[in-house]
């Protein structure tokens, strides 16, 4: 999986946001808002991965379980697939 062409991704105080600015944009106009580790996963995202693979970067940055990692990470990708910004 991985971000659609046309997302913008950008950080602002701690908070990261992303838009579609490609053709999706007819589809959601509006934005999904994060939090530090949600920027996280996006940045993960903006090359091709998996969940396995995220959810190992995650339990590397932060202290937390690989079933903690998966869950958060699912919430992650469930809002941007919601908003059509995943491939």
């Amino acid at each position: 999986m991985k971000l659609k062409e046309g997302v913008i991704v950008n950080e602002i105080d701690g908070q990261t946001f992303a838009v579609d600015a490609g053709s999706g944009r007819e589809r959601f106009n509006g934005l999904v808002r994060m939090n530090k580790t949600g920027g996280f996963i996006v940045g993960l995202l903006q090359n091709e991965t998996d969940m396995d693979s995220i959810v190992r970067a995650l339990t590397e940055k932060y202290d937390v379980t690989a079933e903690v990692a998966r869950v958060n990470a699912a919430k992650v990708i469930d809002a941007l697939a919601g908003a059509g910004l995943l491939e």
